[in-house]
């Protein structure tokens, strides 16, 4: 099972050819720090806050994905 959940997690952050690919390891640490504040905010605030900027934050870090991968098919049509 954990070697299931090893290469799943390898798969989601590594690109078609198996190269690793650190805007989608910053996209999720991304995630993942929201998560960590909005929960902090809830157990301390006993409320839900409002989440346009988590919202914000979360859509930032996936825009570098995009960019990225934009950048990289645009070195391709290059070649």
């Amino acid at each position: 099972m954990r070697q299931k959940f090893y290469a799943y997690l390898k798969s989601t952050f590594s690109e078609a050819d198996g190269t690793g690919s650190a805007t989608r390891f910053l996209a999720g640490g991304g995630v993942l720090a929201t998560i960590i504040w909005v929960s902090f905010i809830v157990f301390t605030q006993r409320h839900l806050p409002d989440l346009s900027g988590a919202s914000l934050f979360v859509s930032a870090s996936f825009s570098g994905y995009g960019v990225n991968k934009i950048a990289g098919m645009a070195k391709k049509d290059d070649k």
